[in-house]
């Protein structure tokens, strides 16, 4: 039995790992093609450039269009990884204050029985809901 219960483990292992590898040589594929698409792309407005203005012009041009796509990029790359100020305090000296004030107590609701107030449920009617919920599950959980 434990043998049985190894080898189907051994079996899903094995799928997984040939899933993952493969769905990661299509992500490098993916961006070596991108690579290939960016630089072809920069070639030809290069060539278009330098045929309306001078190569040296083209090449400057398309350098500061590199250079400030990555500057926003980094921008915020960086802005993405500070942390976020802690929420302010009641005091400079919040260590040494008692703890905040407390919210005065909300007004307590009637007793389920009072006038105006809505009455429970009987008890019969809370464990159908739970019977059909768990049955409902039972379904969906078969079909995804």
């Amino acid at each position: 039995m434990l043998r049985l219960l190894v080898g189907l483990l051994g079996v899903e292992i094995r799928q997984t790992v040939q899933r993952a590898t493969t769905t990661a040589l299509l992500f490098f594929l993916a961006a070596l093609l991108l690579g290939a698409a960016i630089v072809a792309f920069l070639l030809a407005g290069y060539i278009l450039l330098a045929l309306r203005y001078d190569p040296v012009v083209a090449a400057f041009i398309i350098a500061g269009l590199c250079l400030i796509g990555a500057l926003i990029l980094f921008i915020i790359a960086y802005m993405r990884t500070r942390r976020r100020a802690p929420p302010p305090a009641y005091g400079s000296l919040s260590g040494l204050m008692g703890a905040p004030p407390a919210a005065p107590p909300a007004a307590t609701p009637p007793p389920p029985g009072a006038v105006g107030g809505t009455p429970s449920p009987p008890a019969s009617t809370v464990i159908a809901i739970a019977a059909g919920a768990a049955l409902l599950g039972l379904i969906l959980g078969r079909r995804i």
